[in-house]
This record gives C-alpha cells, sequence and structure tokens, in this order.
C-alpha cells in the first residue's frame, strides 16, 4: 500500500499540529471516522485583556509625559539638539516663560499692594521678591521701572537696555566735543610770567576775547598769586558758547610744584603772623606805659585848651598875615619874573652917562658902573627898543655903541638906522639878553 501524502498546518495561537487529508487515491472505508469538533473560542476574555494591556502602556505614556510636563528638565539636563533651529525654539520657549511668569509676578505684587493700600498697610517692593544677590542700587533700579509702571520682564529690560545704551552714546558723543575743548599740551612758563598775565594773553590772542572781556573772566578765578617758576605747565579751558573760562596750573618740568610755592607763602605768612604776635606782646606792654604818659599828657592838654584859645585869635591873624604874604610873594614872584625875563638897559651920549657913573673906562675898555637902571623891556612881550634924537637933545644920532663889548651887533643885538632919525634895537640872542644890563653909547 503506498504510502498517504500527509499535509500538517500549525496553529500559532494552539500550537497544534493536525492532519489535514489524506491521500485522494485512498479509499474510503479507509478514512475512519472524523476527528472530533473543536470548542469555540471565548473573544470577549481576549479583548478585556487586551484592552487592560493598552490602558496599562497608556497610562505609562502618559504618565511619563505628564511627569515631565509638569516638572520638565531643566534646559542643560536635555539632550543636546542638532541643529541651531531646535535650540532657539527651545531658548524661545525658556524665553517667554520666564517673561511670563515675571509678568505673574508682578501682577501678582500689583494685586497684593493695591489691597494693602486700600486697608492702609505698608506695601511690598518688587525688589524684595529678588532680593537675594542683588545690590542696593539693583534694588533700586528694579523698583524704579516697577513705579514708573515699565515692563520688568525679560524682553521690557532689554528694552530699557537698548534704550540705555542710546542715552550712553549720546553720553560719549557729548564727551566727545567736551574733550575736543579741553586743553592741550599746556603752556610752558618762563621767567617773570605770572599765571594772571599767561591767561589773559590766551584769552585775547588764542580765543580773541577783548580785553577788558578777558581781565574781567580772569578777575573770577582763584589764581596763583606768587611768580610762575620755570617749566611750570599752565593749562587753559574756554567755552565760547558758555562764555566759560577756566586755567589751572601744574609742576611740569619746574623744581616746586605749584602747592609748594603757596605753601612757602602761606609759611612766610604764618612767619610774620607769629612777628606780629610777638611784637603785639610787646606793643601791650608798651601800651600800659603809654597809658601812663596819656594820663599825664591829659593834664597837660587842659593846660593847653586854655593856651589854645589864646592862640586861636593869634591864628585868625596869622591867617590874615598868610593871605597878605602870598599876595606879596605873587606880586613879587611877577617881579621876579619880569625881572628875570627883562633887559635892563640905558641910552645917552658917552659923556653924560660918564658923568652919572653909569659908564666907566678902565685900560681903555668901557664897562658898565654899579648903577640901578629904570629903564627895561619885558623879553616876553617885546624885543624891540627905539631911540629918538629928542631923547638926547641932539639933531641926528650917527653912531650907537654896545657895552659891554662882548655883546655883537648883529649876532646879539641888531642895530637899525631908519630914515626918519631914529634908530632901532633888536634882540636877536633872547638867552644871551635876560636879564642883562646894556648901554645904548650914542654919538651924534
Amino acid at each position: 500500500m503506498d504510502p498517504g501524502i500527509t499535509l500538517e498546518y500549525k496553529d500559532f495561537r494552539t500550537q497544534e499540529t493536525v492532519s489535514m487529508a489524506q491521500s485522494l487515491f485512498d479509499p474510503i472505508e479507509d478514512i475512519g471516522e472524523l476527528p472530533p469538533e473543536k470548542p469555540k473560542r471565548n473573544w470577549k476574555k481576549i479583548l478585556m485583556i487586551a484592552a487592560v494591556i493598552v490602558l496599562a502602556i497608556g497610562l505609562g505614556v502618559g504618565g511619563y509625559f505628564g511627569y515631565y510636563a509638569a516638572f520638565p528638565k531643566k534646559l542643560t539636563e536635555r539632550a543636546v539638539p542638532m541643529n541651531q533651529e531646535k535650540l532657539l525654539v527651545e531658548l524661545k520657549s525658556a524665553r517667554d516663560s520666564i517673561d511670563s511668569q515675571t509678568r505673574d509676578i508682578y501682577g501678582r505684587i500689583q494685586q497684593f499692594n493695591d489691597k494693602m493700600t486700600r486697608i492702609g498697610r505698608k506695601p511690598v517692593s518688587f525688589s524684595q521678591v529678588f532680593l537675594q544677590g542683588l545690590t542696593a542700587e539693583e534694588q533700586q533700579a528694579l523698583d524704579d521701572l516697577v513705579r514708573n509702571e515699565k515692563d520688568p520682564s525679560y524682553r521690557g529690560i532689554l528694552g530699557q537696555v537698548v534704550e540705555d545704551m542710546k542715552k550712553i552714546r549720546d553720553l560719549q558723543n557729548k564727551v566727545t566735543q567736551l574733550e575736543s575743548l579741553l586743553p592741550g599740551d599746556g603752556l610752558e612758563a618762563k621767567p617773570g610770567d605770572t599765571h594772571v598775565k599767561l591767561a589773559v594773553q590766551y584769552l585775547e590772542k588764542e580765543k580773541g576775547v577783548p580785553e577788558s572781556r578777558a581781565k574781567e573772566l580772569v578777575a573770577r578765578l582763584n589764581m596763583m598769586e606768587t611768580n610762575l617758576e620755570k617749566g611750570m605747565k599752565v593749562y587753559f579751558y574756554y567755552d565760547p558758547a558758555k562764555d566759560f573760562f577756566g586755567t589751572w596750573v601744574t609742576q611740569g618740568a619746574a623744581q616746586h610744584s605749584p602747592l609748594a610755592l603757596v605753601r612757602a607763602k602761606e609759611m612766610r605768612l604764618i612767619q610774620e603772623k607769629d612777628a606780629a604776635v610777638a611784637k603785639a606782646t610787646t606793643l601791650s606792654d608798651e601800651k600800659a606805659q603809654l597809658e601812663e604818659v596819656r594820663d599825664q599828657l591829659q593834664k597837660e592838654i587842659a593846660d593847653l585848651e586854655t593856651r589854645k584859645a589864646g592862640l586861636e585869635s593869634t591864628v585868625s591873624q596869622l591867617e590874615l598875615d598868610k593871605t597878605k604874604a602870598e599876595e606879596s610873594a605873587r606880586i613879587t614872584g611877577e617881579k621876579l619874573a619880569e625881572h628875570q625875563n627883562s633887559l635892563w638897559y640905558d641910552a645917552d651920549l658917552a659923556e653924560r652917562l660918564k658923568a652919572r657913573g653909569v659908564l666907566k673906562t678902565v685900560n681903555k675898555v668901557e664897562n658898565i658902573g654899579e648903577v640901578k637902571f629904570a629903564n627895561n623891556i619885558d623879553l616876553s612881550k617885546t624885543k624891540s627898543i627905539t631911540l629918538r634924537p629928542s631923547q638926547f637933545g641932539i639933531d641926528h644920532i650917527r653912531d650907537v655903541r654896545i657895552v659891554p663889548n662882548y655883546l655883537k651887533e648883529g649876532r646879539d643885538i641888531g642895530v637899525r638906522f631908519v630914515e626918519d632919525g631914529t634908530v632901532e634895537v633888536n634882540v636877536l640872542n633872547e638867552a644871551a639878553l635876560r636879564g642883562q644890563k646894556v648901554l645904548f653909547v650914542v654919538e651924534r
């Protein structure tokens, strides 16, 4: 009998092998009885078990994500993202979380402070929440931000930082402008220079300030009163917009500093003060002695008062005499001036002059005698004398000699004969004839 072909299959759910069929060529009687029918499966129980498993898995996964949602890991504890976009998403989420929490804190503080204000209690400051690690200045800055109703969040503070940076840039620009007005290397002092002198020269020559205004600006400052030492540096600052002027002195290459010079002057003043105090002590002793003298003098004053009354009448008389004397002196002065500026002269025939003793001849030299001349001319008013023949009782004047003979005609005195017979004598050398006596000897 040929063996039959057997087909087997494995039920993976029940792990049983079943003979499916015998060979088609087997006789029917050899098949025998059919296997018994399998019982029906309980699918309800299987579904319940599957549901329980799925529920457990869901609760586990949900619990895992719920835990990390409630208690998220720190950024540094999370897996490092592989690209920049994921990192920026994480950081933006963290920043938004910070801003949200900060606004919540600020809102809560506002609610609390509003309530405290209504019931009359002390409100809380925003900086008290962040007291740890903040300096007093940082606390004050944070409170000012909240008091001015500015956003204390990260974004708000960043905006404030940007605004402050703009202010800083503006201030830096102003500082740059001011630095351009600052003095340069300064001016080195020379021997004999003074602080005031150099300051006035700087304003006039460098800045074109008028002299009067320059002196006015310098007079407002506390300047060094001592002479500057050679090598000292003097610096100047002038802002024409504000009409502001400043100056100072440094030691530079000098041997002494400006402060040393000022202190030296102060030491001299202290020494002078000590000397003055010592002198005051001496004067105090002298004062006691002088007080004794004073008492004695007061007694003498009483006596002098009596004499004073008598002297006052004498003074009145003396003042009157003084007035007369002054008038007399004035007249005398005028006469003296006239005398000094006058030319004294006499003119006559030779025999008459000799007879009067006016003309003398010694060793054939003619001289003037010791007599006073009544005639004179004031050289400041006139410089000519006219001689007429009728003055001398003659008809014609032939010649005129000049005595003393060291006065030369044509150099010191000019003599001109006029057609009418008169003679005009003119003074040519006023300096030689001022205050001199001259004789004009007339010849007929």
